[in-house]
């Protein structure tokens, strides 16, 4: 199966944003609030927030990775966190996820960086044999969140703005 790796561009949003749902439903929740318009706004433009990089066959998308740029103190170095990464069930063991990791690596050295660190769900176990299998170390560490009424709640207590 031959596919390509190429920077993510405006007239992937809609495509993107499909395979972030289906990523959600892999992971067994529901579709997340980002569509085209999000990744248009968040990916492009003023308010770009974060990059991304696909696979694309036959000029369809089958995958996708979008990674932000991060500091990491204990080591004293920038580098890429990956928000996402996705490739289609009709694609995997293609290379693909692996192809678009290796972009992610590439970009994260070409920007200074030294690593890439990302999150999965401790029941993707798809996942999790993937990363193992590319040789990724899988941190001993505990995700914490603060979003909604308690990250308003903790804002409001704040002086800082």
């Amino acid at each position: 199966m031959e596919f390509r790796v190429r920077a993510l561009l405006e007239k992937d949003a809609q495509r993107v944003a499909e395979m972030a749902a289906a990523l959600s439903a892999h992971e067994g929740m529901p579709p997340p609030p980002f569509d085209a318009d999000d990744v248009i706004r968040y990916g492009f433009g003023e308010h770009k927030r974060f990059d991304g990089i696909v696979a694309e066959r036959d000029s369809d998308l089958i995958g996708y990775a979008i990674f932000i740029n991060s500091f990491n103190i204990g080591l004293g170095t920038p580098g890429l966190h990956m928000l996402d990464l996705y490739v289609e069930d009709s694609a995997r063991g293609t290379g693909a996820g692996r192809a678009l990791i290796g972009a992610v690596a590439a970009e994260t050295i070409a920007r200074g960086g030294s690593w890439v660190v990302w999150q999965s769900l401790p029941t993707n176990s798809v996942a999790i044999d993937f990363y193992n299998h590319i040789g990724s170390r899988q941190y001993q560490a505990a995700d914490f969140e603060l979003s909604g009424p308690t990250l308003n709640e903790m804002a409001a207590e704040s002086s800082w703005r």
